[in-house]
């Protein structure tokens, strides 16, 4: 019988070492498992993160020809905006249109003066020491006006 027991005992440690075997053997399996599934998403991860890293550069390119363009655009119209008139021109424009803007001066029509002539309101030569004096004053406006603009 001891050695009936010491069988018995030998059969339990086997039976022991053999589920603990099972046991391990299932561990290793569910951590390889584990490590797969890790693999693949982290590969999945990585493919993304690429495919991200790509998008990105694609619109920093796309953005640095974007701003190239507005720089050549922005030359363009500063070429263009030299043509333009400036300010400064346009002020001696409008000073030249209102020296000659018949509503503000105050010129005689060729049928007013004949008219006066006619009614005897003036003489002739009062006529024309009038239009000299408007010419003078017309000329004396104008040098004045023209050292404004300068």
């Amino acid at each position: 019988m001891p050695q009936q027991n010491i069988i018995n005992q030998v059969v339990d440690r086997v039976n022991d070492f053999n589920r603990r075997v099972r046991d391990l053997e299932e561990k290793i399996r569910n951590l390889s498992a584990r490590v797969n599934t890790l693999d693949d998403t982290i590969m999945n991860k990585t493919e993304s993160n690429s495919e991200d890293i790509q998008e990105l550069e694609n619109d920093v390119n796309e953005l640095s020809d974007r701003v190239a363009n507005l720089e050549v655009d922005i030359k363009n119209i500063n070429r263009e905006k030299r043509k333009f008139v400036t300010s400064q021109e346009l002020d001696e424009i409008e000073n030249y249109m209102n020296l000659m803007n018949p509503i503000n001066s105050s010129f005689m029509t060729e049928k007013e003066v004949r008219e006066m002539i006619e009614e005897d309101y003036v003489s002739k030569d009062e006529v024309e020491s009038l239009v000299e004096k408007k010419l003078r004053e017309q000329k004396r406006e104008n040098a004045d006006t023209d050292s404004e603009v300068k």
